[in-house]
């Protein structure tokens, strides 16, 4: 036995309201065009180089506390600090640049090599 609530409608009475595609492609927020090879290519280089850095942070943190339980002075907090900030800021713009293919999504892009590079020459090479 089926039972038929009172706010149910029969099949044949319903309506379905639904809003059309746009074809202009107006409400398109990003670019819908396919990454090229070398697009693709720097992008996983830059996310290569964003996950390094923050590989390289959380080893600094784990650093500087067994100097400190050892009693030595380690790393010292500035470095980690700012390799911990400057790693979450590349890992950041790197998910811009992943889901983005205009020019915010290049200058993204730029911006984790800027961090990185930028980092590794300030705290490690100069």
């Amino acid at each position: 036995m089926s039972r038929r609530f009172d706010y149910e409608q029969p099949r044949e009475s319903r309506q379905f309201r639904t809003r059309p595609i746009p074809v202009d492609g107006a409400r398109r927020r990003h670019s819908r065009k396919a990454p090229s090879r070398s697009g693709s290519a720097i992008r996983g280089l830059s996310g290569a180089l964003a996950v390094g850095s923050l590989v390289l942070a959380l080893a600094l943190v784990g650093v500087q506390f067994w100097a400190t339980g050892q009693g030595q002075q380690g790393p010292g907090l500035p470095a980690v600090i700012s390799q911990l900030v400057t790693s979450v800021a590349a890992v950041a713009a790197q998910a811009v640049a992943d889901r983005r293919r205009d020019l915010i999504g290049g200058l993204a892009t730029l911006g984790v090599f800027a961090l990185v590079l930028g980092s590794l020459w300030f705290w490690w090479w100069a």
